[in-house]
């Protein structure tokens, strides 16, 4: 007789490679059916992108980046799946291209998915599914009253979720979720590890996730750690996205020299392509070494206003549509938002959003 354990694998199998929906009974006997992800509702993931995986850029376009950019266009951050069901618990499996570890994010957030619900009202968050390895599964929540709800589910920041399927309590509903519950605005935001999502404890987190909730939005994240740096090869890819309005926070990357070269080059082009879209340039948030190493005060000062003068005389040459959200108008620090001095924390992600998201209700077209 076969191992209890060469029949899970067999399972594992049969549900990441099978096809819609596959039956799995845990070892409690509650028997689970699981649909592919691909099969609910997905946001987060421009139409772009034609990968069978959760990536942000296409296959096709990532030769033309640079290799450092084209490497974290695999990463799933910012993508997120919605559903309804009514089941009494809910299960999550995924498959990882890789198992990830960066020294000042949690596992969870580099690896693992959030769980949010409808409560009436907003999205609250319910559970994270822990990672241990490449192929994962994780029983998020149980217990719940079998009333149909909506649920999302953020998937990892800093790993490429290729495979990922969502369990149910065999005959239970599960299906998409309900239009409006499926925003029609959609935001593309590109910048540096910040945006990305360092250093948030978990996916949902991320400021461009919290807005994404909080302004019921469809945000494309297209943060890249250590390499949002205006390259020309960007601004095409960025026009080729539906987009309602363009931020760009990518002033920490680049140097004071790279955005005085590459700003307005980057956004004519960007404009060229989408003429009416609004855009929204966004200072450097506050770092932490600042005020004490003089030199990095100094290149810190520069990038801001670098970036300041090519809105200036992106105005002048009589751009429209064209706004800008200084560092003076993000929010008061008590030092306290970081987790290495550089990458926000939930604290930092918290604080910020709400700023961006004020200046981007002013932008955005009416729902």
């Amino acid at each position: 007789m076969p191992s209890l354990r060469f029949l899970n694998l067999v399972l594992w199998a049969f549900v990441v490679l099978g096809g819609q929906a596959a039956v799995a009974q845990d070892s409690t006997g509650v028997k689970y059916t699981y649909v592919n992800a691909r099969d609910l509702s997905i946001l987060g993931q421009s139409s772009t992108v034609r990968d069978s995986g959760f990536h942000r850029i296409d296959a096709a376009q990532r030769p033309s980046l640079p290799k450092a950019v084209a490497g974290l266009a695999t990463n799933s951050a910012g993508i997120s799946v919605s559903f309804q069901t009514n089941s009494k618990s809910i299960k999550l499996r995924w498959r990882l291209a890789k198992y990830n570890t960066l020294w000042n994010m949690t596992p969870a957030a580099v690896n693992g998915l959030d769980l949010y619900g409808w409560n009436g009202k907003e999205w609250q968050y319910m559970a994270t599914a822990r990672p241990s390895k490449e192929q994962n599964e994780h029983l998020v929540i149980n217990n719940l009253d079998g009333q149909l709800r909506h649920y999302r589910v953020h998937l990892p920041l800093y790993a490429a979720a290729e495979e990922v399927h969502v369990g149910v309590e065999t005959g239970s509903t599960l299906q998409k979720a309900d239009a409006r519950f499926l925003p029609t605005r959609k935001v593309v935001i590109y910048g540096s590890s910040i945006t990305q999502g360092a250093s948030a404890s978990r996916p949902g987190m991320a400021y461009p996730a919290i807005l994404s909730r909080q302004l019921n939005l469809d945000v494309y994240n297209l943060g890249f750690s250590g390499s949002g740096k205006m390259e020309l090869a960007l601004a095409e890819v960025l026009g080729q996205m539906d987009a309602d309005v363009y931020v760009l926070d990518c002033v920490p990357n680049p140097s004071p020299e790279q955005i005085r070269e590459r700003a307005v080059p980057f956004i004519k082009r960007l404009r060229e392509l989408k003429p009416h879209t609004p855009i929204l340039m966004v200072e450097s948030v506050f770092r932490e070494s600042t005020p004490w190493d003089q030199e990095k005060r100094q290149h810190d000062t520069r990038q801001n206003q670098e970036f300041r003068k090519a809105y200036e005389q992106l105005k002048q040459e009589k751009f429209k549509n064209l706004h800008y959200l200084p560092a003076k108008d993000l929010p008061d620090y008590d030092h306290e938002g970081t987790i290495d001095g550089s990458h926000l924390s939930d604290l930092g992600f918290t604080r910020v959003a709400p700023h961006v998201g004020k200046a981007l209700k002013k932008i955005l077209p009416k729902k």
